[in-house]
């Protein structure tokens, strides 16, 4: 095992030159040039304030109100009115991000006002997120966890505790507790006419795999690791032993796997939801899982401070300036959580 002193500074390091590398992009308007889409920006706001560069983040508030904020305060990103799937199939996740970043630097006409226009993919029956509005307006339809998941993030960071609850339920009593064998693997996709689909046929898309199985290398653990980040956070503030458990199940599945999950840029996110079960329960297995999944985060760092997402290209030059500075953002962010608490 690392020292725990000789990784945090490691870590210190490779904050900084990812901090470094985001700053070095910022023109003098605040924004960050020409970004492709709104989900590249998402989590940038976030990352700046939690990293101690609360100007920068302030400079970039007004610009993401100007490119994605409509009059009525609901969001207007240019993927989704440029008809991309992902965007369509997962409607509520970069608004989700958005509104937690928006939130945490204060821009409270961003965040309260966009929150309604988020909750309205909430299924009434469920408790969890629709993909997309076709399917939250007909009240029927594929319930995507990762959305769930991070507009529980957003629900409970604007204080709509009760809705953010029935996120948590929803992922642990239907997704969760439905799923037939943790031992083997898991399904995420849920659906309101069906229950957890396990068929072949079931209709992924980018945040949300059909499958992930334990023993295999390459799974998509981020969708792992954002689930269990929330959970345990829904557990802080409701101390309902349920959403705990269910953050441990998952870890258990994951972490008792394929050991690729640590060497693997499809478990980002595993580093957050583990960093967090250790902040909740003080357990050092939860904390020496997250700096695993860190260690090799650091170890691929680029000479000049960014980060490729390594699992789904196979060549930096695959990965352009835009999606860089979305992984950029969002690996230096868990990087430094962990960090944080050694």
């Amino acid at each position: 095992m690392t020292g725990m002193n000789t990784r945090k500074e490691l870590y210190k390091r490779s904050v900084e030159n990812g901090i470094k590398w985001i700053l070095s992009h910022q023109i003098t308007d605040g924004s960050f040039g020409k970004v492709e889409t709104m989900s590249h920006y998402m989590v940038l706001g976030a990352t700046l304030l939690y990293t101690g560069h609360a100007e920068a983040a302030a400079r970039l508030v007004p610009v993401l109100r100007k490119l994605f904020v409509r009059e009525d305060g609901s969001f207007d990103p240019p993927e989704v009115r440029a008809g991309r799937q992902s965007a369509l199939q997962e409607r509520g996740y970069s608004p989700s991000w958005m509104i937690y970043s928006c939130h945490l630097n204060h821009a409270f006409d961003i965040s309260l006002r966009a929150m309604p226009y988020l909750l309205r993919l909430q299924d009434p029956k469920t408790g969890g997120m629709f993909g997309s509005w076709e399917h939250a307006q007909a009240g029927k339809g594929i319930i995507n966890a990762a959305v769930t998941s991070v507009a529980g993030q957003a629900a409970l960071t604007t204080g709509y505790v009760d809705e953010a609850k029935r996120m948590g339920d929803h992922l642990v009593n239907n997704v969760i507790r439905n799923n037939p064998d943790l031992s083997e693997r898991f399904y995420p996709i849920w659906d309101t006419e069906c229950g957890v689909r396990t068929d072949a046929e079931a209709p992924q898309s980018a945040n949300m795999p059909r499958l992930l199985q334990r023993f295999e290398p390459n799974q998509h653990h981020y969708i792992t690791g954002m689930i269990m980040g929330f959970l345990v956070d829904l557990y802080g503030v409701t101390r309902e032993s349920s959403y705990l458990e269910g953050a441990k199940a998952l870890y258990e599945f994951a972490a008792g796997g394929n050991e690729n999950i640590y060497r693997n840029t499809l478990s980002h996110k595993f580093a957050w939801g583990c960093a967090w079960l250790y902040r909740q329960t003080q357990l050092t297995k939860y904390l020496e899982s997250a700096c695993r999944l860190c260690d090799y985060l650091v170890e691929i760092q680029e000479p000049d401070g960014s980060f490729v997402h390594w699992g789904l290209v196979k060549s930096a030059d695959e990965w352009p300036y835009s999606p860089r500075l979305n992984s950029t953002a969002q690996f230096t962010l868990w990087i430094s959580r962990t960090m944080n608490l050694l």
